[in-house]
């Protein structure tokens, strides 16, 4: 089966993927929604690229958009895009996917539309053909349309493209941390990333999204710059090891210790279960400060489920305030 192609109706920065491709010319020079962004997640600008061509850059500051931006050279200063182009263009961000075993979704535009002054059939269709020439079977191509009219015409029942609803997107992009040496860990991370699924949201887990011979410094760090939450499920394992700073909870914890860093006091990001009875003694030194939630029981405790749930959706759980009844 070839590599998946989607229709998205949305901005090309709604959700994370791994790889987000940006539409420039032949000079470097970008539209101004592709320049606000790049100044919104402090993303370098590219320099001169030639037409059919892609710019890699890895992306050590733009979380929760991308492990890598991909500048595209889909015009040529300002003059009509060739189909050819973007097959290129579709073709090499395939080989990307085919060389890094972590890369699997690649997010682009419609290259060429705008400027280039290709209709969106044809470049759906270039950059189609190109992907699947060399991209794996397991990797996708998703396209986002801004304009609802164009969305229709290209997601309408003939069409050959799958359709990805705003709704059915990827959803709050949550990485679950936990020690899998601990006993029962791994079952009860499992257990509670397939809850935050049924809810709703794109957790991820090792035992899921880490695969044979992926590199597991680079996977861990990736997917700590791409969550938009995270789920610390800590007990006495975990804290030792983050104390001391051993194995992967230790490398997990220096990475989290410099993003709390450069955190706002009143951020939400990082969320800490505590599975231990005890619970100063399951929980690590630089997560004491932190307001946790004590989670000693199995992951269907209803109770716990629920408190952590609304805490996520961002539901308060504050009694309206009523309002005051003046008596005369």
């Amino acid at each position: 089966m070839p590599a998946s192609i989607e229709i998205r109706r949305g901005n090309l920065f709604d959700g994370a993927s791994d790889i987000v491709v940006l539409p420039c010319n032949t000079n470097g020079g970008v539209a101004p929604f592709v320049a606000r962004s790049l100044d919104t997640y402090n993303i370098p600008y590219p320099g001169p690229i030639r037409l059919g061509d892609i710019s890699l850059r890895r992306l050590d500051h733009a979380q929760s958009i991308a492990k890598y931006a991909a500048f595209a050279g889909s015009v040529l200063d300002g003059t009509v895009t060739q189909e050819v182009n973007l097959h290129s263009i579709g073709a090499k961000l395939g080989t990307a996917c085919a060389g890094n075993r972590s890369l699997r979704l690649v997010s682009a535009p419609l290259l060429g539309a705008g400027a280039g002054g290709l209709q969106s059939e044809f470049v759906v269709r270039a950059l189609r053909d190109g992907f699947r020439s060399t991209a794996p079977n397991d990797s996708t191509l998703r396209i986002s349309v801004l304009h609802q009219a164009v969305y229709a015409r290209l997601s309408g029942d003939s069409s050959p493209f799958k359709k990805v609803s705003p709704t059915n997107d990827t959803g709050t992009r949550i990485f679950v941390s936990y020690a899998g040496a601990s006993p029962g860990s791994a079952e009860w991370a499992h257990s509670l990333a397939t809850l935050l699924r049924d809810n709703g949201f794109n957790s991820r887990l090792d035992q899921w999204h880490l695969e044979l011979g992926m590199e597991l410094a680079q996977w861990m760090t990736s997917e700590l710059e791409l969550a938009q939450r995270v789920v610390i499920v800590s007990d006495e394992v975990y804290a030792k090891k983050a104390d001391g700073q051993v194995g992967g909870v230790g490398w997990e914890t220096r990475i989290i210790q410099g993003d709390m860093l450069d955190l706002p006091p009143e951020s939400t990001k990082y969320v800490v279960i505590v599975r231990s009875s005890d619970i100063q003694v399951g929980t690590p030194r630089y997560l004491k400060g932190k307001y946790l939630l004590h989670w000693p029981e199995a992951v269907d405790d209803r109770s716990k489920q629920l408190r952590l749930l609304q805490s996520l959706h961002g539901i308060s759980t504050a009694p309206d305030v009523t309002p005051t009844v003046r008596i005369e």
